[in-house]
């Protein structure tokens, strides 16, 4: 993150800027017409386990859910999960939140996995907070989500919670291959089409490869009248899963994994709203009113985007009769590259970038100018895992392991300048301003657990992990407004020790209660400043930690027909990580302390034969607890884009239609409550002193949804009709104050309805 208070402005712009599901408790909720619910087995603990089993909050969606759902986004899956919240701002560009854990930083609370390999950065210095990866859901197992800190088994940016996706693994024992071609029409906008397939290819009884392939269209459905196009946020999603694995003998494998996706789209899905008006300490009552019409935007330039994920891993796993012996080794790379319109965001009050830019460059030609930002991210990713863990069903259970990751970061920026409306370049020696931040991490962690069965109704799980890591940043400021360029660095290092303690109590065969305590962390690292800084701007800032108390039952009743999942948790967040100014230096710092508590369920009921229901929810309480003026928060203000509340109810119905085919039918409700938008702070002068003045925020309303779906299928063909969002509601999805013309602001929506067919052959 760069430094200055000019280029810290433009960052926070990029950071604003069918079937019942797999049971989300302890067992599987299917449109297969079976009679009772299905157990589910989950990764959560690094090994197999039974989901009801499990003493923390855990959800899976599986993949039958999956594909006849259509869950094809991380907006599709936040009503699936409990206490999962999704910030979309644009494509590319989401930040998760689990149980309220967020406050607009850099560094992101939620770890992203695919498989056992994590992905993303894990510290503030890359962006990490909204490059969460929203990666394409055809051919996967299940998605699991852990509620809750994890930074026993899975470390850095896990305070929390966890999402992890996992895929279809090869199989030695048949051939198997699948194709689905599918449409989509969206309101207000276009047509999307996609296409995906796999194919599974075994070897000899005792290898496989299994290639599976993803594109679809992104549909557009916002309008830029001043630019003269329609759709303006078009796009698409296109990738390639490949895995190879070879049971080399009864006892040893290796799975070989490689991962690539790309999304594009050719221009931003934001709508002009009034906003501040250039008033941001006393902005209008009506700033969340559309400025041109309720699709519609006015840039000056196009603001194409573009972000690419390449993950390669290579996974041993050795039985070794009393244990077993795994070793992940992981490379990714991350490459964002995304050019926005900077014009009219303000430069200093009452002046916008535009402005600014006029007044430095020459004439002729006479006209306004436009001023652009150009930013690229890139990060390179390496990490290895060892872990010994004892075989399964004795009284005392065990894991260790150590953890090692190098990850290399590179944000570039420029603000190039441009005449309006050609949108050529203005031949200056240099953009307005340049700014780029080398920055390298590295950790070394060492972790272990124990469960000691006491007897076959009550044991108790203990874990630990030591965390050390190493940082240094370099940044070089230039350009039109930087002169002389300005070249600084700064580095860091800090341990960290995190801990989880879990009793686990089985009444019966068939329910379990739990009680977890667990804490989490994200780094700290350097902040980089130019010589001469105030003593009192901070040169690092410290990691942020959390600790979850959490009680929790599971229990299945009525002959396996009813499932509940309920979990009540308090959670005290410290030293929390925050976006400040200070003198005038945007800064991470440390600030304020938050604490988020409430309840999370999921109920799974299959009344007769075929008719299934499930009604997930979550009552989220996240608040400050002490001032963090810098960053415009104050006590008892929530936590940013945190709904108190959100749910859903699910109803789906099979029957046996003709011949073998059958057919389903299905509906699903949700909720998402009302959410605050983010802390932010204007700078003014009192008594001869810039100070950070919070700004008042805005609740964006909640909001409901309705999807339907019928579809039939047989062991060969699956046909999917589908229809999202049937009410078409402009759900609120995120807001920005400034940065459009006339000091106005920006929100996104939730995509509007969506009629949509999908067709399945699997052979």
């Amino acid at each position: 993150m760069l430094r200055s208070r000019r280029i810290c402005t433009i960052n926070l712009l990029i950071l604003a800027a069918s079937a019942g599901p797999v049971a989300l408790a302890d067992v599987a909720v299917s449109e297969s017409g079976a009679s009772s619910l299905q157990e589910v087995v989950v990764t959560a603990q690094k090994r197999e386990e039974k989901l009801h089993d499990v003493p923390m909050g855990v959800s899976a969606v599986g993949g039958d859910a999956i594909n006849k759902q259509q869950l094809v986004s991380l907006a599709d899956l936040e009503a699936k999960v409990p206490g999962l919240a999704v910030q979309l701002t644009a494509p590319g560009l989401d930040r998760l939140t689990i149980r309220g854990e967020n406050v607009g930083s850099v560094g992101s609370t939620v770890t992203t996995y695919i498989d056992e390999t994590p992905f993303g950065s894990s510290n503030a210095l890359a962006n990490g907070s909204q490059l969460s990866g929203d990666f394409d859901t055809w051919d996967l197992q299940r998605v699991e989500v852990l509620r809750g800190p994890q930074g026993t088994l899975y470390g850095a940016g896990s305070e929390g919670g966890l999402l992890k996706y996992v895929t279809n693994p090869p199989d030695p024992t048949q051939f198997a291959s699948a194709l689905q071609v599918g449409d989509e029409s969206i309101a207000h906008g276009e047509n999307a089409t996609s296409a995906n397939g796999m194919i599974n290819v075994p070897i000899a009884g005792r290898a496989a490869f299994r290639v599976s392939g993803f594109y679809g269209v992104v549909p557009g459905f916002i309008d830029d009248p001043n630019l003269g196009e329609k759709d303006i946020n078009h796009g698409y999603r296109a990738g390639l899963r490949a895995s190879f694995l070879l049971n080399a003998t009864d006892n040893f494998s290796v799975r070989l994994n490689a991962f690539g996706q790309t999304l594009h789209t050719d221009g931003s899905p934001f709508v002009d709203v009034i906003g501040s008006a250039g008033t941001p300490l006393t902005p209008p009552a009506n700033q969340l009113q559309p400025a041109i019409g309720e699709f519609d935007q006015k840039r000056f330039i196009n603001e194409p985007a573009e972000f690419k994920y390449r993950i390669y891993s290579a996974q041993l796993n050795w039985n070794l009769g009393w244990g077993t012996a795994t070793s992940i080794s992981s490379y990714g790379t991350t490459d964002q590259n995304q050019f926005t319109d900077a014009t009219s965001i303000a430069a200093a009050p009452g002046l916008s970038f535009g402005d600014f830019a006029g007044l430095l460059t020459p004439s002729p030609p006479a006209g306004p100018r436009g001023v652009a930002e150009a930013s690229d991210v890139y990060v390179k990713k390496f990490t290895e895992e060892v872990r010994l863990a004892s075989a399964g069903t004795q009284s005392l259970e065990w894991q260790v392991g150590a953890f090692y990751t190098r990850e290399s970061s590179t944000i570039a920026q420029e603000l190039p300048i441009f005449f309006i409306p050609s949108q050529a370049y203005v031949p200056v020696p240099a953009p307005l301003e340049t700014a780029n931040v080398e920055a390298l991490y590295k950790e070394w962690s060492g972790f272990g657990q124990l469960t000691y069965h006491f007897n076959p109704a009550f044991d108790l799980a203990l874990g630990a992990r030591w965390s050390h890591n190493q940082q240094s940043a370099d940044q070089s400021i230039g350009g039109l407004i930087s002169t002389p360029p300005q070249l600084t660095s700064g580095d860091a290092s800090e341990g960290k020790f995190t801990y989880s303690v879990a009793p686990r109590l089985h009444l019966s065969q068939d329910t379990m209660l739990y009680a977890r305590v667990a804490s989490g962390y994200r780094p700290g690292g350097p902040n980089v400043l130019p010589p001469g800084t105030p003593v009192g701007v901070p040169l690092r800032y410290q990691s942020d930690s959390t600790v979850n108390y959490e009680l929790g039952v599971k229990t299945t009743q009525l002959d396996n027909r009813l499932s509940v999942d309920v979990a009540a948790f308090l959670i005290d967040w410290s030293k929390i990580q925050l976006l400040e100014v200070v003198d005038n230096f945007g800064v991470n710092n440390n600030g304020g302390k938050a604490r988020s508590q409430g309840l999370e369920w999921t109920l799974g009921l299959t009344p007769v034969t075929g008719l299934d229901f499930t009604l997930t929810g979550a009552y989220v309480d996240a608040y400050l607890t002490s001032d963090a003026s810098q960053a415009g928060g104050l006590d008892g203000d929530r936590l940013p884009y945190a709904p108190k509340w959100s749910g859903s109810l699910d109803g789906s119905y099979t029957w046996h239609a003709v011949g073998n085919f059958d057919v389903y039918a299905g509906a699903t409700w949700s909720y998402i409550g009302a959410r605050s938008n983010d802390f932010s702070t204007t700078a003014e002068v009192v008594g001869g002193a810039v100070v950070a003045l919070p700004n008042p925020r805005v609740e964006l309303g909640g909001y409901n949804t309705i999807n339907l779906r019928v579809g039939v299928e047989n062991q060969r063909w699956l046909f999917l009709l589908y229809c999202k969002n049937v009410g078409d509601v402009r759900g609120l999805t995120n807001y920005t104050s400034q940065g459009t013309p006339n000091f106005g602001g920006s929100i996104a929506y939730a995509q509007p309805r969506t009629i949509g067919a999908t067709l399945t052959a699997r052979f």
